[in-house]
């Protein structure tokens, strides 16, 4: 099916062989194995070897190689981007974004059923919000390029930002660093601590603005590590929680879900060669909230 295929024009990526392309954009050894050995790669229609020379001819890639079952839901996704490689997508609160075993219905379930008429695609979340955390999740559609999307995670090329409504006044257009290390609480399931032989977690801080008369602040968290809880752990530990945290707060009425938006993520695109800007849309009762304390 040549849906499944797509055609790369290498004149602009600066690589002599296959085995270049490879390093650049298929991390993974297994992979580039199975790209050769089946022949999802090809050039000019051609199988390759990994010294072939690409320069001044088509890259052909069979980008989505194989199959899955995906069963059809009815339920709405919330698609904010999407192109050949990867899906980003807005999650609701209140919903896993994969399976832990007590076979819920997750955001991934969402996308498999988005996808069921091209259960080719695959759908794996390249990284993941908390239950209650509301905001952008990417996702990868290629198993070819779901290592390199990992990579980049890993090396902090892609980056994800997040608004945070806490508890209190914080100084406005102040900004700090919270670098505290994060570790399980031996006395609650499901719950994390500042730990001294914790795992290191550093959250960078910006006030946006505060309402005098609610008594919360919008911040600007930006996360260089990504430990479980971190943004409601630390902001805990200076005693700023999220509004309607229910791990490590307390409830309010100013909204109603957890104060906390995944609402930004940027990268740098492989095959686009661009940089990348994602933004999502505030939610009502978060929209009042921002527009109230930010001016």
């Amino acid at each position: 099916m040549r849906e499944r295929w797509m055609d790369i024009d290498v004149s602009s990526l600066y690589l002599d062989t296959v085995q270049d392309f490879f390093d650049a954009y298929i991390p993974s050894k297994k992979i580039q194995h199975l790209l050769i050995q089946n022949k999802w790669i090809l050039l000019d229609g051609n199988p390759v070897k990994r010294e072939s020379d690409i320069v001044g001819l088509k890259l052909n890639l069979c980008l989505y190689p194989e199959d899955y079952d995906y069963p059809a839901l009815d339920v709405s996704l919330d698609v904010v981007y999407e192109d050949e490689i990867l899906l980003i997508v807005n999650k609701p609160k209140g919903l896993l974004v994969h399976d832990n075993g007590n076979e819920e219905i997750t955001l991934t379930d969402y996308v498999k059923s988005y996808y069921h008429e091209t259960p080719y695609i695959s759908a794996h979340p390249i990284h993941r919000l908390d239950r209650n955390t509301t905001g952008l999740v990417i996702y990868s559609k290629s198993i070819l390029f779901q290592p390199l999307l990992d990579k980049m995670l890993n090396e902090k090329k892609i980056r994800r930002n997040y608004l945070a409504f806490a508890e209190g006044i914080v100084e406005e257009g102040k900004s700090f660093t919270i670098d505290k290390p994060i570790g399980k609480d031996r006395h609650q399931a499901n719950r994390f601590v500042i730990a001294k032989n914790g795992s290191r977690a550093l959250t960078k801080v910006k006030c946006l603005g505060v309402s005098k008369k609610n008594s919360y602040s919008v911040l600007r968290c930006v996360l260089d590590t990504g430990r479980t809880h971190q943004i409601r752990v630390h902001l805990a530990s200076i005693k700023h929680s999220l509004l309607n945290d229910d791990l490590y707060g307390n409830p309010s009425k100013l909204c109603v879900r957890m104060g906390l938006l995944a609402d930004n993520v940027e990268f740098y695109h492989p095959l686009k060669e661009e940089q990348m800007s994602i933004d999502s849309d505030l939610p009502n009762d978060l929209s009042r909230l921002y527009f109230d304390a930010v001016k």
